[in-house]
């Protein structure tokens, strides 16, 4: 039971995500309820706040020398790979939400925590994946509803408006994570000494919203064969893995430091799922059910955590 319990607690977000699909799916009347209240928003805000709390920006200036390494992760996260996910995610073979669904998560910028971990484990650049964190995660939000809107409308899909999006990104993901971090400044060392607590009450507030999602689509959800799902996943694996051999091939032509390219593979090649849920919540009916599309973002990026994990493992293991 010990066990059980211990893997709960390390692998909470992965479980939390699988939990509440089945939980929304076969009981979809509590978040149908929860879906009619401000209740995203909410949960939205307690992510940033929470990010905002344990964003440690202090090593940010130690990675400014690494110019070349910085300028490719945040060309590659903010731009490259937004353009080559999202072309190849309206050929695949599956329905409109699922294509739609990738395509919002590869426009995204890098992971807000697992990026840095997963590097700290290959034994790369810490500080170099931190800064790309806060970089991107920062310029993202004024960049990404431009080039999504811009994605989107050169497909032909929907119409989008970039100021608006910008607008909503700015009150939802800016002004919590600026208050999150303002707020560090006075209770540091109660955040650092509670970090797990604070990664739990995030992580609940991130599942909630899949919760409500799949909950309203659960119909619709039904209707999907296994085939599709199945696909899905595999779509979504071979683009991480392109992203992984793109960002690979860039530091090495860049000729970086083995620490640095280990920082670059991992943050440049990651999408965070929280902004991508935001997103989401802000999209236009036009683009297809909502439930379905929150599904290539959760399968995505629970692919691409299990693939980094090993590649991370194994550079670890290497440099030992």
């Amino acid at each position: 039971m010990d066990a059980v319990l211990k893997f709960i607690d390390k692998q909470f977000l992965p479980v939390g995500l699988i939990t509440v699909a089945l939980v929304g799916l076969l009981f979809p009347a509590p978040g149908r309820f929860m879906g009619t209240l401000p209740t995203q928003h909410v949960a939205v805000s307690i992510i940033f706040i929470c990010a905002g709390l344990r964003l440690r920006t202090d090593e940010v200036a130690a990675a400014l020398s690494a110019w070349r390494a910085t300028a490719w992760g945040t060309l590659s996260i903010l731009f490259i790979t937004p353009i080559i996910g999202t072309a190849i995610a309206f050929q695949l073979p599956l329905d409109p939400s699922f294509q739609m669904g990738l395509a919002l998560f590869f426009c995204m910028p890098t992971t807000l925590s697992s990026g840095i971990a997963l590097t700290g484990q290959a034994r790369g650049n810490v500080a170099l994946a931190l800064l790309l964190t806060v970089l991107t995660n920062i310029v993202g939000i004024f960049t990404v509803p431009f080039v999504l809107a811009q994605l989107l409308q050169t497909i032909g899909r929907i119409e989008l408006s970039a100021l608006d999006l910008l607008l909503k990104l700015c009150l939802s993901i800016l002004i919590p994570l600026a208050a999150g971090k303002l707020l560090r400044r006075f209770v540091k060392e109660w955040v650092d000494g509670n970090r797990g607590k604070i990664g739990l009450a995030s992580n609940l507030a991130l599942i909630s919203v899949p919760w409500m999602k799949f909950s309203q689509a659960s119909d619709r959800l039904a209707e999907v064969a296994p085939l599709s799902l199945l696909l899905l996943v595999i779509s979504g694996l071979v683009v991480h893995l392109l992203y992984l051999l793109l960002n690979d091939g860039g530091s090495r032509l860049l000729r970086l430091p083995l620490g640095a390219r280990k920082a670059v593979v991992l943050s440049a090649s990651q999408k965070t799922l929280p902004v991508a849920l935001t997103v989401l919540a802000f999209l236009p009916e036009s683009a297809g059910v909502k439930g379905l599309i929150a599904i290539p973002c959760i399968t995505s990026h629970l692919g691409q955590i299990f693939m980094d994990a090993i590649l991370a493992t194994r550079w670890g293991n290497d440099t030992a």
